[in-house]
């Protein structure tokens, strides 16, 4: 007969040497993480577009004009000392941006210099001032004052209006009543003699 095995004889599994389990993990590892596949990604993409840029346009006019203005009343004949005349000019925006505009002027023609001088002609420009009078006493009447009565040089770069003023909308409008005035001290010298005022209204797109 058989002989019985003692309690707690029977086999158990065998197991492998700590040493050797840790090589073979360390193998699967390796293989685990040297194996590196390409991966997709997925993508959207949104276009933007109908941004469209358009310069505008600088228009400036004096009476609705872009050529040079004749001014019809500012002009005096047979003066004598202490006369004054006066136009009402109208400034315009025409463009399609806003502006802010300066000006210039001085005196030209055979006698310039004599008047230039003696600072024997003067002007005085007022924003929203109205004419008042006729012939050789009109003047300008109310109004915020931009020229107090300067003398008028044979420089006819002589910045008049130099502070920049606006800013002046598209389709915007600024009336200026000038006023000359033949001084009441002009020196006698000056009978018979003629000179010309010439003005320039310059605008600009900075309206900072």
């Amino acid at each position: 007969m058989p002989s019985h095995a003692a309690a707690g004889s029977r086999r158990r599994p065998r197991v492998l040497g700590s040493a050797r389990l840790r090589a073979l993990l360390g193998l699967g590892l390796v293989g685990v993480l040297g194996t590196t596949g390409t991966f997709a990604f997925w993508t959207d993409d949104v276009v933007i577009s109908g941004t469209t840029f358009t310069a505008g346009t600088l228009d400036l006019q004096v009476n609705n004009t872009d050529v040079s203005v004749s001014t019809t009343t500012l002009g005096m004949s047979i003066m004598v000392p202490g006369n004054t005349s006066a136009e009402v000019l109208t400034l315009k925006n025409n463009g399609t941006a806003p502006l802010k505009w300066t000006m210039t002027g001085g005196l030209t023609g055979t006698d310039a210099a004599a008047f230039g001088t003696a600072g024997a002609l003067k002007l005085t420009v007022s924003a929203g001032g109205t004419r008042s009078g006729t012939g050789n006493g009109a003047t300008c009447v109310g109004g915020t004052s931009l020229v107090n009565v300067v003398a008028l040089t044979v420089t006819t770069s002589t910045g008049l209006v130099t502070a920049r003023q606006g800013p002046m909308a598209a389709a915007g409008t600024q009336t200026l009543c000038f006023q000359m005035t033949f001084d009441g001290a002009a020196p006698s010298s000056l009978q018979g003699k003629t000179a010309n005022a010439t003005f320039t209204v310059t605008g600009t797109s900075d309206v900072s």
